[in-house]
Parts: C-alpha cells; sequence; structure tokens
C-alpha cells in the first residue's frame, strides 16, 4: 500500500510538472496585463551581445515570470502565505490599517547605466542633481515654472504601515533643495489631511484620489498668486462612478482580500464648453468614461496618459496657456486647472523633457511641473528637462 502511495504520488507530481509545461509552451504570451495595467515580457531577442552582457539572462527571467500559467492565482496565494507568517507585505508591497496598500519597494535610478532592483532607500547624490537642475531650468525660463512633487503613498501615509520611515522623512527633506518660489508645497498638507482621516489617496493605487487633486489644485492656485479664483468645494456636483477601483498597488501585491476603492468625477456642469483633444480623436469634456469599464479605471481622467493632450475651451475668450511637463497624477487635476487655463499636457515619462520647445510650440505662458515622488527616484527624466 505504501509503495503504491508513493507511485500514486510521483505520477500526480509529475502530470502536474507536466501539464504546466504544456501549457506554457502552447499558450500564445500575453503582450499586457490588464490586471497590473503593465506591459508584459515577451520572449526575448537572442544575441551573442545580449548573452555577454547578461541582459538576455535578466529578460528571460522576467518572461518565465510574466508568462507562467495562472500567474494571479499563485501570486494571491503567496500573498496569504506571507501575511500568515506574520510579514505584513508582499512582492514588495506593504499591507497596513485599513487595507491600506503601499509599495515598499522600487527600481532606484542612479544613472542611465545604473539601476538597483528591489530596493527602499534612494540615491541621495542623484535626486539632489535632479533638483538641482530644476532649480537651473526655473531661474532661467522665460515664463514662471512651478513643480508639484506628490509623495509616494508610503512617504503621505507612513504612520499606518509597521515600517521605519526614516527615509520617506529623509527623501521628503530633499524638496527643501527646490527654491520656495517653484515648489507647490503639497506633501505636508496631504499627509495632515490624511491623518486627520479625509479620503486623498487610494487604498489600492498609487494616485490622489478627486479629492486629493482637488487640495492639490487649491495649492497651485496660490502658488500662482490666483487664491481669489479658487473655486469652492462646495460648487462641485460630485459623482460617484465606480465603487470598485483595484488600482496597480492591488494587483501587485496580490491581497485580493482588499476591497476596491471609489472613483469620483467632480463636475462644475460645463465640460460642454471643453474638448480634449489626443492626436485625431477629441471628445467633449475631461473623462473618457469606456474606461470605467476596464481595470485601469483611472485612465477615464483625460483617456489616460498620452504623448500630448490638449485641453481647450470652445468659447471665444483668450485664455492663458498651461504647460504641464507631467506624469499621470496630473490627469485628475484637469478639471480644476481647465476652469482657468487652456492646458497642453506632455508625458515626461515618455522622455518628453524639452520643455522650452513645448513653450515655444504652444505659445505657454506658465510652466507647471507634476512628476511624482516615485519618479523621481525610479527615472532620470526630471534631470534631463530643457
Amino acid at each position: 500500500m505504501k509503495r503504491i502511495t508513493h507511485i500514486i504520488s510521483i505520477v500526480l507530481f509529475m502530470a502536474i510538472l507536466f501539464g504546466f509545461s504544456v501549457a506554457f509552451v502552447a499558450l500564445p504570451d500575453k503582450t499586457y496585463s490588464e490586471n497590473e495595467n503593465r506591459n508584459l515580457q515577451t520572449f526575448p531577442e537572442i544575441t551573442w551581445d545580449r548573452l555577454m552582457d547578461g541582459s538576455f539572462s535578466s529578460d528571460i527571467n522576467v518572461y518565465f515570470a510574466d508568462q507562467f500559467p495562472l500567474r494571479d492565482l499563485f501570486v494571491s496565494a503567496k500573498a496569504l502565505s506571507e501575511l500568515t507568517l506574520l510579514k505584513g507585505e508582499n512582492d514588495g508591497v506593504l499591507l497596513g490599517e485599513k487595507d491600506t496598500l503601499a509599495v515598499r519597494t522600487f527600481s532606484m535610478f542612479k544613472d542611465r547605466l545604473t539601476r538597483t532592483d528591489g530596493m527602499d532607500l534612494y540615491y541621495k547624490e542623484t535626486v539632489q542633481k535632479q533638483l538641482g537642475i530644476l532649480n537651473n531650468y526655473a531661474a532661467n525660463c522665460t515664463v514662471p515654472v512651478h513643480a508639484v512633487i506628490p509623495p509616494r503613498v508610503l512617504d503621505m501615509a507612513a504612520d499606518s504601515f509597521r515600517y521605519p520611515s526614516d527615509i520617506s522623512v529623509s527623501l521628503l527633506g530633499e524638496l527643501d533643495i527646490v527654491s520656495p518660489d517653484v515648489l507647490v508645497p503639497v506633501a505636508d498638507m496631504l499627509k495632515g489631511k490624511y491623518t486627520s482621516g479625509e479620503y486623498v489617496y487610494y487604498r489600492t493605487d498609487h494616485h490622489w484620489t478627486t479629492l486629493g487633486a482637488y487640495y492639490a489644485y487649491c495649492e497651485i492656485m496660490k502658488s500662482f498668486g490666483m487664491e481669489s479664483s479658487i473655486i469652492s468645494k462646495e460648487k462641485f456636483e460630485v459623482e460617484v462612478v465606480s465603487e470598485e477601483f483595484y488600482g496597480t498597488t492591488w494587483s501587485k501585491g496580490g491581497f485580493r482580500f482588499v476591497d476596491p476603492d471609489t472613483m469620483e468625477f467632480w463636475s462644475l456642469g460645463n465640460e460642454k464648453d471643453f474638448v480634449t483633444t489626443i492626436g485625431d480623436r477629441s471628445f467633449e469634456g475631461f473623462y473618457d468614461r469606456s474606461y470605467l469599464d476596464k481595470k485601469d479605471k483611472y485612465s477615464a481622467f483625460i483617456s489616460g496618459t498620452n504623448d500630448v493632450t490638449l485641453v481647450q475651451s470652445v468659447l471665444e475668450e483668450e485664455r492663458p496657456v498651461l504647460l504641464l511637463p507631467k506624469d499621470s497624477f496630473a490627469n485628475s487635476l484637469v478639471p480644476f486647472l481647465a476652469q482657468h487655463f487652456d492646458l497642453v499636457l506632455v508625458n515626461m515619462a515618455n522622455r518628453m523633457t524639452d520643455i522650452s520647445s513645448y513653450i515655444q510650440t504652444y505659445s505657454a505662458d506658465r510652466v507647471l511641473i507634476v512628476w511624482n515622488m516615485e519618479n523621481l527616484v525610479t527615472s532620470g527624466n526630471l534631470g534631463n528637462i530643457k
């Protein structure tokens, strides 16, 4: 009987192993994960140079991880096992109070040839260099330049996690390098709002909520010297457009038991007075509601991140032009800033950093750089502005 049990165990193990092997080979490669909102690694190119420098080995490891059958199921199982062991995190994602999720480890940027994966420290000199370049650019630009650097969830909600906050405090302190005439101070304000219980950041995503974006808009207008033009919160009609928003942090961490976020659109009822243009495509107002039926619901704000997006009034009136070299945090600022400016949004995450040329092309009157803290430490793009 014991021999039969061993044979059955071996057969089952071999069957599972064989089944996964066949599935891995038979199933077509996926190029995009809607659940994680990112491109997946396809089979990497094999060349002698890539074999010698190790890049093929690195990419093939990512390929196997990305294309593994039932990958999402195994990620969730691993997350539960990590919690059972009282680790409080999985795959570099922390689980905090009120089921708040925050990415802890990042691929930190040092220079064009050097990145360090799985790192919760940051390269101090690299961050300081980029912020210094921002200062110099703003001092010599032909139009006023301001910058918003939203904190990471890990920085803004540090007290929610059983994790030392020293690194976050140090990183936020680096912002003191930036001239107060340039930096729009949002970090301390958002931390205060969060601590008092306001819903300013999503629990399952790295972005601020519409309420958080509104508070940032108020600080931006103050920095512009336009405080008297701020539209009060009470004038907006708040529409709950989804109670089933699961963000990218939720996807990465695998904590499937965490409840979804709520997403809101704020409206003054005048969306018909604006048009959003992306290449040859245009739509009325600021929202692309087709994304509300998808996993990537945050892209409902101005139809996601594109290379160049124009948001303009259709009324016959002269309005100042605001250029926004930005990442996706700027998308939910649009419904507020568009009430005062015609907007030109440029995807700086795609290395579109020649700000001066965009100022000239679009006759911009003012520049607002929106570049969140995660991008500051994981990308050198801010240091490439000119």
